[in-house]
């Protein structure tokens, strides 16, 4: 019985309303927006939106890199 009062009431402390990362996110984007303008709204819908697409790309363009590393170590010191 007293596990189970623990348990609960650690998950009542961890619920709150607003959360540090919450507060973060507000004022990054308040800060973003105060900078950059509208235009940054634009960048971070377009990041929420297309996240999957770009962790891809990302993805591919690091194989690549990790690709031609390797080669160029072959060739510089094997050749």
């Amino acid at each position: 019985m007293r596990t189970i009062e623990k348990i609960n009431r650690k998950q009542e402390s961890i619920n709150h309303p607003l959360s540090i990362k919450l507060v973060v996110k507000i004022v990054a984007t308040a800060v973003g927006f105060y900078v950059w303008g509208i235009d940054f709204i634009w960048v971070v819908l377009g990041v929420v939106f297309c996240w999957n697409i770009l962790k891809g790309i990302a993805s591919c363009l690091f194989s690549l890199i990790a690709l031609i590393g390797f080669f160029w170590f072959l060739f510089t010191h094997i050749f």
